[in-house]
This record gives structure tokens, sequence and C-alpha cells, in this order.
């Protein structure tokens, strides 16, 4: 018989085991991160951690779902179904996104969600080429600070429709974060760097362009020769090859679907370069 009940921070420690299991990169500290931002349900079976899953509401109508885990030893029982199902009850007047590894594809598929594109992982475990920065003509580089967060949060939401105040507050507190505005103050990109699975990963990146998210990007970069280096990106916008070219090759790419109507960035708008994690989007 499985339970399902909400994840505690007591729990962290099981999910973390499984997913060392699956040689998942997240660290304990990935996990914190994760229920802090969200709020997770997890599968027992006789009192024993099985399983869990998360969820993610960023504002009224967008939600993603991610970091859903089962034990090697108990999958293939529809554990992962009954997670699901507990997730999507928390979110039932939202647009749901996910990404989906080749084995999951299939259930998402009967729970309503349907095939939008492809998300690209890139990385290095040693960073050898360190771009130069280059900053777009007219442009200034400068570190987000405490009362960006408004505005940070609304250009998030132009690229795919989430909201996401928490999250900003989060990457100019805690993380590495910097923007490029014009010679007006308007904001035309930021990035964040911050600790992440086996070293560091840059993302969420948010430009107007692919010259902006390549400086935003290349910025981070600087300091980082020799560490673990990970970027994911939507391989419809033009960044894979420039990362390839930096010696960040794909490793992985998951599946991106919706249930719900896909966000669409409008003309001249925000465009998201790079996620913040796959389980967040």
């Amino acid at each position: 018989m499985i339970t399902l009940r909400a994840m505690t921070q007591d729990d962290i420690e099981h999910g973390y085991a499984i997913t060392q299991q699956l040689k998942w990169p997240h660290r304990r500290e990935d996990w914190q991160q994760a229920l802090a931002l969200g709020e997770g349900v997890v599968a027992e079976e006789q009192g024993k951690f099985v399983g869990s899953a998360f969820g993610w509401r960023w504002g009224e109508h967008a939600a993603t779902i991610g970091l859903v885990v089962v034990n090697p030893t108990c999958q293939g029982r529809g554990i992962g179904k009954q997670l699901m199902l507990a997730v999507m009850e928390k979110f039932p007047d939202a647009v749901i996104r996910l990404h989906a590894t080749e084995m999951g594809q299939g259930l998402y598929q009967k729970l309503g969600f349907k095939v939008t594109g492809t998300i690209q992982q890139h990385q290095t475990r040693e960073l050898a080429m360190v771009p130069a920065v280059s900053i777009p003509t007219g442009l200034t580089l400068r570190n987000a600070e405490a009362n960006d967060v408004d505005l940070l949060t609304e250009l998030d939401h132009q690229a795919h429709g989430m909201w996401r105040p928490q999250l900003m507050q989060t990457l100019i507190a805690d993380h590495q974060t910097v923007l490029l505005h014009d010679a007006q103050q308007r904001v035309q990109g930021f990035a964040s760097l911050r600790r992440f699975g086996h070293g560091w990963a840059i993302g969420p990146v948010i430009a107007r362009d692919i010259e902006v998210a390549q400086a935003l990007i290349a910025a981070l970069m600087q300091g980082l020769r020799g560490e673990f280096v990970r970027i994911d990106t939507d391989a419809a916008l033009p960044l894979a090859s420039w990362l390839e070219k930096l010696g960040l090759v794909k490793v992985d790419a998951p599946t991106t679907m919706y249930r719900g109507t896909p966000w669409s960035p409008q003309a001249g708008e925000m465009q998201a370069f790079g996620l913040m994690t796959q389980a967040m989007a």
C-alpha cells in the first residue's frame, strides 16, 4: 500500500539518496532550495520513503513539475503516476511545464502533457576556454541589486510566463546575478551564476537577443577556468553552437512538455536563453 503526504525537511536526505542511486547530480543543498521555493509530495510504503515529486507555482497561471524520483527497486509499480497526479492536483488552473526523460515521456503524455520542444544540457568538467566579455555597443554591465527584484521578475515573466519574485530575490541575495542596461537604464537582460550539482550552473539567462545573452554568460564565466560549468538552453534558440565552441558539450536533451497552452514571448521581448534548472525551468 502506497501512501502520499507532504514533503518536509526531514525527507531531503532520503530524496538525495535516491538521486545519488540514479546518478543525478543534485546536492543536498539543491534539494533544500527546491523545497524552499516549492512544495513536494512523498510516497511511502510501510513508512519507508520510496519516491517523491516537486511542484512550483509561479503566479496565478503557471507552474512547473520536476524532480520526480522513485527508488529503483520500486519502479514499474505506478508510483511515479501517483506522485504526478498528487502534484498536478495542486495546480488545477495552471499551465504546467516539465522536462521529461525518455523513460518518463510516455507517462506524461497519458496525463495530458504534449511535446513542445527540447532542452539541451551543455556542460564541461573543466572550463578551458573563458570567452572575452564583449558588451554590445551602448550597454553597461553591473551587478543586480535588491531593488531590481520587481524589474527582473517582469522581464523573467516576459520570457516564459512565470511570475517568480521569490526566485529573483534569492538569485540576487544569495548568488551572483548581473544585468545589462542601456543609456536610459532599460535592462536588456540578466543572468545568474550559482553552485549546483557537480560545480557551477549559469541560469536563468533572460535576454532580448543572442548578443546580450552571450555577453552575460561570458561575464559570469570570468574566474571559472578549470571549473565544472553547466548551462541548459532551449534547442530552438541559437545559443547551443556557441556553447559547443567553448567546450560545453551536449550531454542530454530532455523533452519540453506542457499541459495547457504554452507561453509565447511577444516579438521584441525577453527570451529564456538559459534555464534556472530543468525542474524549475
